[in-house]
């Protein structure tokens, strides 16, 4: 009885960390210095200030893209895809509805805070730090 307990909590216990969608060390995104700011008050940015809406980036490692999530929170995350960083292709897009980004290349989606939605990447987007004073975003590594 007590080896029948223990193969079943070790099955329980494997299939728990199989199915985790959560990051496992750090992002295979590369590191790259980052300093952005944008006027809110200013087009295009000016559409960040509805909840749901987004704006594409130069910079980052492969762009950067900036989005006011359902709570109006401003995310900025980098477009690499860090299932296959090296791919030209791995760079996420907004999808059509609107409510989540998504790889071409691994069809890996994640949601507009950059958490993994389903893999097959087990990391999430890399995110930059965002501060807010008023109208002004600052974007930095």
């Amino acid at each position: 009885m007590k080896s029948r307990t223990i193969a079943i909590l070790l099955i329980l216990l494997s299939a728990s960390i199989s199915c985790k969608k959560t990051d496992v060390g750090p992002s295979p995104v590369p590191w790259v210095k980052v300093n952005i700011s944008i006027d809110l008050n200013k087009s295009p940015y000016n559409s960040l200030l509805i909840p749901g809406s987004y704006v594409y980036l130069k910079g980052g490692y492969k762009g950067i893209v900036v989005v006011s999530d359902e709570t109006g929170k401003i995310w900025a995350l980098d477009r690499a895809c860090p299932y296959d960083v090296k791919s030209s292709c791995g760079v996420v897009n907004m999808s059509a509805a609107g409510n989540q980004f998504t790889c071409p290349c691994c069809a890996s989606t994640y949601a507009l805070d950059g958490s993994i939605g389903h893999g097959p990447s087990t990391f999430s987007l890399k995110a930059y730090i965002v501060t807010q004073n008023a109208n002004i975003v600052t974007i930095t590594s």
